[in-house]
């Protein structure tokens, strides 16, 4: 492994484990932490998902965030994505950032926000988005020939919904960390001026 994804692993965990503390009972902070710890990221996503609906824990708009985009980078979003995007809202902060289930929007044509799309049967699943802004950040999928989307994301797309003079960010799935550089340039993009917490 490289420094930069020495790095980007150290900043990572650093993400895990503050998402862990998120849960009220120190055996299942343990329990996300030791996933974590033995490169058993899947199943620590699982535990913290399921403890977190079981409790109904109001969970922030950051955390809520990162649970998707690790659930994402960890390729447990298609079992998981629903759920990440019914957590209970912390009420005494509001979100600005929604975080959607795949069924919330139709996918659009990558065509209609893409000059050069990454394939020429790409789509774009909205996945987060600032409602007062406009910006989303989509999961690019390849449209298969029997109809349903493949279940990976070839690249992930941040854009205006409404705004022709943003240019969209495309961020090729193979590209390291490309999950996290999305999210960041989302909130980079996003013209709300508010802290994300």
């Amino acid at each position: 492994m490289n420094d930069h994804r020495l790095r980007a692993y150290a900043a990572e965990a650093v993400i895990w484990s503050r998402l862990a503390t998120l849960l009220p009972d120190a055996e299942d902070v343990d329990m996300v932490q030791g996933c974590w710890d033995i490169g058993e990221q899947e199943a620590g996503l699982h535990v913290l998902v399921d403890r977190l609906t079981e409790l109904r824990l109001p969970v922030g708009e950051s955390a809520r965030v990162e649970i998707a985009v690790m659930a994402e980078q960890w390729g447990v979003w298609d079992q998981r994505g629903a759920e990440i995007a019914g957590l209970v809202q912390d009420a005494a902060r509001p979100a600005r950032l929604r975080v959607l289930d795949d069924d919330a929007e139709a996918p659009l044509p990558a065509r209609t926000v893409l000059s050069e799309p990454p394939s020429p049967c790409s789509e774009l699943v909205p996945w987060i988005v600032c409602p007062p802004c406009g910006r989303v950040l989509a999961r690019s999928h390849r449209r298969e020939e029997w109809g349903g989307l493949w279940f990976l994301a070839e690249a992930y797309v941040v854009f205006a919904r409404e705004d022709d003079s943003f240019a969209p960010l495309v961020f090729d799935r193979e590209r390291d960390e490309a999950t996290w550089a999305a999210l960041d340039a989302l909130r980079t993009a996003c013209g709300c001026g508010f802290g994300f917490g």
